[in-house]
């Protein structure tokens, strides 16, 4: 009865574990495993309590191994349920578990069905361990795909507000449909992320590799979208509306992942408090944007839209620690909310 119940435990443990990886690796949806976003918000939760009482310099080298750390902790979870479910096959076998046992079992020496066995537990262990790699090597890639549209925007935007100048920029240096493809390519960066960091929740921590974070990037090129709607609404290009909606998605979702939730709210300012909306119309529209909507009716289009997106930006922001002054509770930033 004791091998029965152990075999009968065993497999249901192998099960379990498998069942995980591939969940997490294999299985192509915006989703992951329990274990991948158990073993996130650990290393998350844990990382960011320690480095809000540290120095900023401190507190980027702490952040920076939230997403490693998380990684690591998924696959000793792995290895560990393999270790655990083999054991109790091995019980289940008849194998003893001394020193000498555990030795020969390891080195592939026992005969008959332990001996089988240990083969069995060598080959999974060492399956387990290429997928892993193979789930490292898309990690390392969604990542690059994230930081090359921002490095790009970098060169243009460093702040919130940046974003009314890069839009009149295009406006000034190209047409209605080059325009249109700039917003395509955002909504397309966006979806991305959205995708990615559903399917890798580690993502979300790691770190951007320069001064510019992505919820930033995404609060500029959503800016400049949510302004061409409000202000032109009939002249905005096919992908306005997709860029925003993509967006808009892509930041509510990943929010309620981090278990971020925002009140409702009328307007929003994050960023652009030193920001006067007159002037933002008046650039733009010099710029060669039609006015169909005079600046107050502007002004509540952009804002029935931007509420939408840039709260749960900002709070993803103060989340991650991406700014000095974000890396209090977000208790103590009722500004925000």
């Amino acid at each position: 009865m004791v091998n029965v119940i152990a075999a009968v435990a065993g497999v249901l443990v192998l099960v379990v574990v498998w069942s995980s990886v591939l969940r997490t690796v294999l299985i192509p949806r915006r989703t992951s495993s329990r274990m991948a976003r158990w073993t996130v918000r650990i290393a998350a939760a844990g990382g960011t309590a320690i480095a809000r009482r540290l120095p900023r310099r401190a507190c980027e080298a702490v952040m920076d191994f939230c997403a490693p750390v998380s990684l690591m902790l998924m696959m000793i979870g792995w290895l560990v349920g393999l270790g655990v479910g083999f054991s109790l096959l091995a019980v289940a076998a008849g194998v003893a578990f001394d020193s000498d046992a555990i030795i020969r079992f390891f080195e592939l020496k026992l005969e008959g069905a332990a001996g089988a066995l240990a083969v069995f537990a060598a080959v999974s262990v060492i399956v387990m361990i290429a997928i892993f790699l193979a789930h490292v090597v898309r990690f390392v890639d969604a990542y690059s795909r994230r930081e090359r549209l921002v490095v790009r925007l970098a060169a243009q935007a460093s702040q919130v507000p940046d974003g009314d100048k890069v839009l009149a920029d295009y406006l000034r240096s190209g047409s209605r449909d080059n325009l249109d493809n700039h917003f395509a390519e955002w909504a397309a960066w966006l979806s991305d992320i959205h995708n990615s960091h559903a399917n890798y929740p580690g993502l979300v921590y790691h770190r951007s590799a320069g001064e510019l974070w992505w919820p930033q990037a995404a609060l500029i090129v959503m800016d400049a979208a949510a302004l061409v709607d409000a202000v032109a609404p009939k002249w905005a290009p096919p992908h306005t509306r997709v860029l925003l909606d993509s967006g808009t998605a892509c930041l509510q979702q990943l929010a309620a992942r981090m278990g971020i939730v925002i009140p409702e709210m009328t307007v929003s300012l994050h960023g652009r408090e030193e920001c006067s909306f007159g002037d933002t119309v008046q650039l733009t529209t010099a710029a060669g944007l039609p006015g169909e909507r005079d600046p107050y009716r502007a002004w509540a289009a952009f804002q029935d839209t931007r509420v939408r997106y840039a709260p749960y930006a900002v709070m993803i922001e103060s989340r991650l620690l991406c700014q000095p002054d974000l890396r209090k509770s977000e208790d103590e930033y009722p500004s925000y909310l």
